[in-house]
């Protein structure tokens, strides 16, 4: 799961940076440092919006910016808790760009916490605003990561059909689009297609996908970001052991899989993509009847799924707690404008009551001192 994500994050680090510069020259400068140093770039942009003197457009700005560089910096709270307050202060008007892309960080992130339906919501409504005015036809790079999340959601819940429409959609916006990080996430949406077609055991096409996937420094018009390659030349041949594995071919799916390990030893992410791995060790030794070593690897497997599910329990939790304190803030705030405005009305109404209790006083007085008047003329 989170070698997976770590390509979504590769994603959004290349394919939101294209964003328009605000004025402030700090969210300049941290603009430009999103993809090369994330921390340095969330530091900025928090020091820029804590100042309170950003207008509008500033303020989104520097709050999409603490939103992407926490999704870089895998701060799943940070992404959702700055995400949601753009979310509230943007429009549908010149916001709406900024808008579709946090809601694609957000519908992302809660999809790191495996909260399915969640990121249904989020993804759903920037494919709704996909079709604003406001988004024009250059911006196929925004709408193929939109499509190609969407994908990712569907595949995760194992919808493959519905997953292989997205991917291509994404991969058409790619191909239309001429802003060259768009090589990188075509690379991506190629893969992930190719899994899809794997799991459909559409094998043929499954190989002409991976093959579409590879990546070379030579047709790329900028650098691939840290890992890229590595990663992506590691799940293309993992794709090709599990199509081996399909067709009843264990002992090479098996020699491709430990040779990944071996070349992987001391690469970072390694414990996530070995997960896989032991899955597929653990199947191919099942079709060879070695049930010690299928034993043995899906022990390793199961290990690393409890564990993962452990992480994202803990985060989920932590989301909860972070929800609830906000809420319990709003309350407060709101407790606090109900009872500024029950003291406001109070004092108005009071004044009033004090107000016609003198008029009536008075007004009394005059009786008195009419009729006192009158007997004393009679």
């Amino acid at each position: 799961m989170k070698s997976r994500i770590l390509f979504i994050a590769i994603l959004f680090g290349v394919a939101f940076y294209a964003g328009e510069p605000g004025d402030e020259v700090l969210l300049k400068k941290a603009e430009k440092l999103m993809l090369l140093n994330p921390k340095a770039a969330f530091k900025i942009a928090d020091k820029a919006y804590r100042s309170n003197t950003l207008d509008h457009k500033e303020t989104i700005h520097s709050l999409f910016i603490l939103t992407n560089t926490s999704n870089l910096l895998q701060n799943p709270l940070d992404v959702i808790r700055y995400g949601n307050e753009a979310l509230k202060i943007a429009d549908n008007g010149d916001d709406v760009i900024t808008k579709i892309k946090i809601l694609g960080i957000l519908g992302n992130t809660y999809q790191f916490l495996k909260l399915n339906e969640k990121t249904r919501i989020y993804l759903d409504q920037a494919e709704l605003l996909l079709n604003s005015p406001k988004i024009p036809d250059s911006l196929n790079l925004v709408k193929g990561n939109i499509y190609y999340l969407k994908g990712m959601n569907y595949f995760y819940g194992l919808d493959s059909d519905i997953a292989l429409s997205y991917f291509n959609k994404a991969i058409s916006q790619y191909v239309n689009s001429k802003n060259p990080l768009a090589e990188i996430n075509i690379k991506i949406a190629y893969l992930n297609k190719g899994y899809c077609l794997i799991n459909q055991k559409k094998f043929s096409e499954a190989l002409e996908n991976l093959k579409l996937a590879s990546v070379s420094p030579n047709e790329s018009s900028r650098p691939y970001p840290p890992q890229f390659a590595d990663l992506q030349d590691v799940f293309i041949e993992l794709g090709k052991a599990r199509i081996l594995s399909a067709e009843a071919n264990p002992q090479l799916s098996n020699a491709m899989l430990f040779d990944i390990l071996e070349k992987r030893k001391n690469q970072p992410y390694r414990d996530d993509i070995e997960n896989d791995i032991y899955e597929l060790l653990a199947t191919n030794f099942l079709q060879l009847r070695d049930i010690e070593k299928h034993d043995y690897y899906e022990s390793l497997f199961l290990k690393q799924v409890d564990k993962s599910n452990y992480e994202a329990a803990v985060w989920v939790n932590k989301l909860i707690a972070q929800e609830s304190l906000e809420n319990e803030k709003q309350t407060t705030k709101l407790n606090h404008k109900y009872w500024l405005l029950i003291t406001f009305f109070s004092l108005i109404l009071g004044s009033v009551i004090i107000f016609l209790c003198f008029i009536t006083i008075r007004t009394e007085q005059k009786r008195r001192l009419l009729k006192k008047d009158v007997s004393e003329n009679i």
